[in-house]
């Protein structure tokens, strides 16, 4: 079987959380390395840059991410169909590495990001990668053990 018909014959949920995990971890590396290129100005003439209004603001990359939690969040209550559930999944991995990267900035309400307490966002992204792969590639033994333990339970 080929993988594409094998991730076809997976449940909905299952193929929602791996493309959800892809578009997460792939952009919070991508994250990761455009804000050490802006941290420590490797391209000063380039495109990267900190995104500053007129009056001053810094706009984090969080804002962003908490705009398309919201729109991912309404959008995945507002259909029912499956192959938008996996479109939606892509946005929301994004809108989850958008925010969870700057996961220290939103806890302690400072920008701390290039400071040691800034390795909680990493942490944070940790943790929400392993659950995510934890219920796309780990499922079927959480429903054995749930299976399991219904049988022990009905023997009793």
């Amino acid at each position: 079987m080929r993988p594409v018909d094998h991730f076809r014959s997976l449940s909905l949920g299952r193929r929602v959380a791996m493309r959800a995990l892809a578009a997460f971890v792939a952009t919070f590396v991508i994250l990761r390395a455009v804000t050490a290129i802006i941290h420590f100005q490797l391209f000063p003439h380039g495109p990267f840059r900190d995104l500053v209004t007129r009056s001053g603001l810094h706009i984090h990359h969080l804002f962003w991410g908490i705009l398309l939690l919201m729109v991912t969040g309404f959008a995945a209550l507002a259909t029912r169909d499956p192959k938008w559930h996996l479109r939606i999944a892509v946005v929301f991995g994004i809108a989850l590495a958008l925010t969870l990267d700057e996961f220290a900035l939103w806890l302690r309400l400072a920008d701390v990001y290039w400071d040691p307490e800034g390795l909680e966002s990493i942490k944070a992204g940790a943790l929400a990668a392993a659950l995510l792969a934890l219920y796309a590639f780990g499922q079927p033994a959480w429903h054995a053990l749930a299976r399991d333990l219904a049988i022990r339970n009905q023997d009793r």
